[in-house]
């Protein structure tokens, strides 16, 4: 699989600069190194489920994941989304425990807790491109067709925008809260990034060199339901996979070997079952 490269955006680096130059710069670390970790933990569990990544970048607004190629099943949407949030809220449990047992630590990690603390909360809100709009979408692609599910994302994401535009004019008459304003503005991008284009997709399957040193053969025995990216995990070059594919009944279907996997990915869907698969090919 392909290296995870990080990419930097032009304005986030005057974004920066700006947090730097009002004194800024501390915090601003504390944040940067909490939304690598958030990122990361999304791609640890994507990778785990066999989907190749390709870059990670560096925006005003955070970091992004960007995944190379075939859409992602619902369930693993909303696995891959609750990732980062959960990570945030392990590395504050954490911290509890360490001022429990240091507590002069208190002061030097209050600003990291701070920090995963308002990642994991912010990223909750149910509306896209949050993770908590991704774990709505997921559930609605697991209950509706494709279209409706992206409406429903839509027309959320406007309500949380219009609730969000509200508390900040309220806030206007008493100590004015530009936090809702940032917040909506940055709910407001999923209105244009909430289609097929924007989901947590793979370009395509990326095979290991040719000249793969294999050192041992293993035999994976699969079920026919299964997806047929699922197993691209297991490809490396030091092992050489034949799948035996099996249908509900435990009756064998088929013996593939890599090579015929392989050729197989590049032309088909990763979310292709193998009983459709068999069926077609």
């Amino acid at each position: 699989m392909e290296k995870l490269k990080l990419k930097i955006h032009p304005t986030f680096i005057v974004f920066a600069v700006v947090l730097i130059y009002f004194g800024q710069g501390f915090l601003f670390l504390n944040y940067l190194c909490v939304m690598l970790l958030h990122e990361l933990a999304h791609a640890f569990v994507a990778r785990n489920l066999g989907y190749n990544l390709s870059s990670i970048s560096l925006i005003p607004f955070g970091v992004s994941l960007n995944l190379s190629a075939y859409d992602m099943s619902p369930k693993d949407e909303i696995k891959v989304a609750l990732a980062g949030p959960f990570l945030n809220a392990f590395l504050c449990l954490i911290l509890f425990m360490l001022w429990w047992i240091f507590p002069s630590s208190y002061n030097y990690t209050i600003l990291f807790f701070y920090a995963n603390f308002v990642t994991c909360i912010f990223n909750l809100i149910p509306a896209f491109p949050l993770d908590g709009g991704r774990v709505l979408r997921g559930i609605f692609r697991s209950k509706t067709s494709e279209n409706r599910a992206v409406r429903c994302c839509k027309l959320i994401n406007i309500f949380v925008i219009i609730l969000l535009l509200g508390l900040f004019v309220f806030s206007c008459f008493f100590k004015i809260n530009l936090t809702y304003l940032f917040v909506s503005f940055c709910v407001a991008t999923g209105l244009f990034d909430s289609s097929k284009s924007s989901r947590y997709t793979f370009v395509k399957f990326v095979s290991p060199e040719k000249n793969k040193k294999v050192l041992k053969i293993k035999n994976l025995y699969v079920s026919s339901s299964e997806q047929i990216y699922r197993i691209y995990r297991y490809i490396n070059n030091y092992t050489y996979i034949n799948l035996y594919i099996f249908d509900k009944n435990n009756k064998l279907l088929r013996v593939m070997n890599e090579n015929e996997y392989i050729t197989l990915c590049e032309i088909f869907p990763a979310t292709t079952t193998f009983e459709k698969l068999l069926k077609i090919a």
